[in-house]
Order: C-alpha cells, then sequence, then structure tokens
C-alpha cells in the first residue's frame, strides 16, 4: 500500500497554519485565462468514493482496513460521523445536490434512469449536464472565469467546463471508449496515456479502474492547476454491490481509493498547490446487504395497470415505476385517473401490511415533496431492510437478487449515511456536525468567493477539536 510519507504529511500539515501565499497562474496553455478566487484558498479539489460509509474512516479498526489518508484526514482534518444524502439515495440525484446545493426536486435529476415508461430508451441514465435545472458550482465557477474540471462526474457529458472527461457508457466495450474520448476534451485522455502507458487498458466502460481516473485527475492538476476539480471514484460501490458491505473485495476497493487520495495529496504536496488547495473527500450514500429481490412492476401488471406485447414489452400503461434500488417512484398516467389512484395505493398498502412482502413503507406525494423528491411522482415506495428492489413487468414478484447489497432507501436510515471529510489551509481540526450533502455546494462557492444563491444548503462549519 502506498501511505502518505511522514515528510508528505509534515508539509502539509504545516502548510495548514500558513497565510496561503498569492495566486500564481501557472498553466502553460498561453491561451487559457485565469481569474483570481476571493480570499485564501484559491482551488478546491472534491473527490466522491462512491458509496463509502463513514464507518471506513470513523471505526476502520474493526472492518480490517489499512487506511492511512483517511485516517490522517480525521486526525488532522475535519471529518462528519454521517452526512445526510438525498431521496432516493442513489448516485445521479445525491451528486447533483452536491453541486447545486439543491434537493432532487428541485434540480431536476430524481432518478439515476430516465423516465422511460415504454421501455424505448435502451436502459439510458440521466448522463447529460443539460437536464439539471439549477446552475451547478462548475458553471458557476466558469461564469466567473475560474477553471473547472470534471473527472468521470454524474450527470456531465456536455458539461461547458475547461477540462471535461464524463461518466458514459451505452455498449461497454471499445466502442464506448471512442465515444467517451471525443466527448472529453480534446487530447486529454491521450495526454494521460502518454503520461502512463498502460492508462487504457485501466480505463475501460466495461472495467473501469479508479487508479485510472486518479491518473485523469492528478494529470489535470498538475498541468492545469484548475481552480475547481471534481473526481468521482467508482470502484467501491461496484464492489459492496456484487459482493456485500465489508466483503473482502468491498475492503480491498476502499483501501485502494485510499491509496488514490494519498496520490492526490502527494501532488497538492509537491507541486505546491497545498498551500492555497481545500480537499472535500465525500460519497454519496451508505450501502445495506439485501439479499432478497421483490419486483414491485409485477404488481401493477398483474392488476391490469400495465399491458405488455407478446414479446413482453410495454405497450401500454396507466400506472409505471422507476426503480431506484432501495426505493422505487410511481406514476400515474392520467391525473385525474381516481381509479387509477386508487388501485395503486390500495396494491401498496395491503404489501406494506405484510412482513413477507418486502415493502416496507409507502410515501405519499406531499411526504415526497417534503424529502426533496421527484413532485412528478404520485408514490414512493421503500424495500424492507433486507429486501432490493428490481425492475420489469413480467415473470414473478420474487426474483433472484441482482446485488448483495445496494442503496437508495430513505436517507435518514443510519445505514445511508454519507462520508464527508474536509482538510485545507481554511480548514479547522474537528467536527462537522449536521452535515448534508446540499450544503457541499454553498461551502465550494464561500471558499472560491463565488455567489451562489437561492439553495437549500449552507456553508459546512467545523466545530474545533479540544
Amino acid at each position: 500500500m502506498r501511505a502518505l510519507s511522514a515528510l508528505t504529511l509534515a508539509v502539509v500539515l504545516a502548510s495548514a497554519s500558513c497565510t496561503p501565499a498569492s495566486h500564481q497562474a501557472a498553466s502553460n496553455d498561453a491561451h487559457l485565462t485565469r481569474a483570481i478566487p476571493v480570499g485564501p484558498i484559491q482551488h478546491v479539489v472534491l473527490v466522491t468514493v462512491d458509496g463509502l460509509m463513514p464507518d471506513a474512516y470513523l471505526h476502520p479498526e474493526a472492518h480490517g482496513l489499512q487506511v492511512p489518508t483517511l485516517r490522517w484526514l480525521v486526525a488532522h482534518g475535519a471529518a462528519s460521523d454521517g452526512a445526510l444524502s438525498v431521496f432516493p439515495s442513489v448516485t445521479y440525484p445525491s451528486h447533483t445536490s452536491m453541486i447545486t446545493g439543491v434537493f432532487p426536486g428541485t434540480h431536476g435529476i430524481t432518478c439515476n434512469r430516465t423516465f422511460d415508461p415504454l421501455e424505448d430508451d435502451q436502459g439510458g441514465w440521466r448522463w447529460y449536464a443539460e437536464d439539471i435545472k439549477r446552475d451547478p458550482i462548475w458553471k458557476v465557477a466558469e461564469t466567473a472565469g475560474y477553471q473547472a474540471a470534471l473527472v468521470e462526474w454524474p450527470v456531465s457529458v456536455g458539461a461547458k467546463v475547461t477540462w471535461l472527461v464524463p461518466e458514459y457508457w451505452r455498449a461497454r466495450n471499445d466502442n464506448d471508449r471512442k465515444l467517451l474520448r471525443a466527448m472529453s476534451t480534446p487530447g486529454l485522455l491521450e495526454s494521460v496515456a502518454a503520461e502512463h502507458p498502460d492508462f487504457w487498458s485501466r480505463y475501460s466502460p466495461s472495467e473501469l479502474k479508479d487508479d485510472a481516473l486518479a491518473d485523469i485527475a492528478t494529470h489535470i492538476l498538475s498541468k492545469a492547476r484548475p481552480n475547481l476539480l471534481q473526481l468521482h471514484l467508482v470502484q467501491v460501490d461496484e464492489a459492496q454491490h456484487h459482493f456485500g458491505v465489508w466483503s473482502p473485495e468491498a475492503v480491498a476497493a476502499i483501501e485502494g481509493d485510499d491509496r488514490q487520495l494519498s496520490r492526490i495529496f502527494q501532488l497538492l504536496d509537491s507541486s505546491g498547490l497545498s498551500r492555497d488547495t481545500s480537499v472535500i473527500v465525500a460519497s454519496d450514500h451508505g450501502f445495506m446487504n439485501a439479499q432478497t429481490m421483490v419486483r414491485p412492476g409485477v404488481l401493477l401488471r398483474e392488476a391490469g395497470l400495465v399491458t405488455l406485447n407478446p414479446t413482453g414489452r410495454v405497450s401500454d400503461w396507466k400506472a409505471t415505476m422507476v426503480v431506484n434500488s432501495g426505493q422505487a417512484y410511481v406514476y400515474v398516467r392520467d391525473p385525474a385517473d381516481a381509479v387509477t389512484h386508487e388501485a395503486v395505493k390500495r396494491i401498496f398498502q395491503v404489501k406494506t401490511a405484510d412482513p413477507a412482502s418486502g415493502i416496507g413503507r409507502v410515501y405519499d406525494a406531499a411526504e415526497i415533496r417534503t424529502l426533496g423528491g421527484d413532485p412528478d411522482a404520485f408514490l414512493a415506495i421503500e424495500a424492507s431492510p433486507g429486501y432490493q428492489m428490481g425492475g420489469g413487468y413480467g415473470g414473478a414478484y420474487v426474483a433472484t437478487a441482482v446485488y448483495h447489497a445496494t442503496h437508495g432507501y430513505d436517507p435518514h436510515r443510519p445505514e445511508m449515511r454519507a462520508s464527508l471529510l474536509m482538510y485545507g489551509p481554511n480548514v479547522a481540526h474537528g467536527a462537522i456536525a449536521g452535515a448534508r450533502l446540499v450544503d457541499i455546494a454553498p461551502t465550494i462557492a464561500a471558499w472560491l468567493g463565488l455567489a451562489l444563491p437561492n439553495v437549500d444548503g449552507k456553508p459546512l462549519e467545523v466545530t474545533p477539536a479540544r
């Protein structure tokens, strides 16, 4: 394992107590202009470790974790014992709330997947930045003349930033890689590959490695020094889904991402950026083991509210669903269709009364709006602990589980709490109390002297350690 060296730790820690030096433009690209942020912080790095649970840094010894970088951040930076995610607690709504400061019902990315009642979108996700209804912090930064960089960030295809490598897949073969090169900043991936000869073997949509994503991020940091860099690491989430919470595979993935964080801190140190850079390490949600899958769409089909053609495709619908693993939204096609409204409510009321149904709770439209969820949904249903939800309308209600563990449940469940750590010259050592993911964008805006009005979040505050 590559840990932070004692020298690196000493230099970074010492820099935290110094007055940051005035910003010096460091890009070798003469055609790029750079605005000077207001205040001591010139750069912000936001790294999300998808699915990382707070216990990984609060109690690493309980899980046999070797995570020196996370331990060091707790010892010298600010740490939350669990930040409130969003409803539903899945990747795309959560990440978009982090960088807009508002809940999903306001920014519009209410699910990972698209609303697709007739299943025409070939399993499409909410990949496109143009669908975000509120300005993300990267747009605010670029509009102010700063440079922003996005690496594997959800909902970033088409984002107007200086440096872009979006998250996207379709066929999960080499054609996806060609498409990603076409959508990314011209020449960027090729430059990374020239620096890391084995890069393409690790940067493949069919088996994406976090060290390849860290290759991109550290390349951008060292060559361009953007004011804002957002990096999304994906392997912890994948390992927990496929092998379970605290499985050997999940532990290995967490330790691997600890090494990628170490690389970033070492780069900040060696380049001199650490004196005026603050770092946020966050996750988007927690995780729960869930060994049994139920498919609520089958209930809609059995009630005659979804019609399938002879090939099993949806040909008509009165009610439909978008499944978010631990949760699902239910939509009614005709808002005036009182008969369908009552039929849908009755279906799920019956199921919640049965402890063996796998459906534990129903949220009405008012509750969904209070939680910041999709204002267009008629109901939301949550899986019981130990259960997950699957999509589709044909076949049986109980099916083979897709994952060993998952998320998407109510963000107020302790298991769904997200990780959040901060470090920088302006960050006191201590605790981040009452943190929410919607507070991240206002915090970044405050650090960089940017205006981010009319948001649900507020700048994070640290209670200094005694």
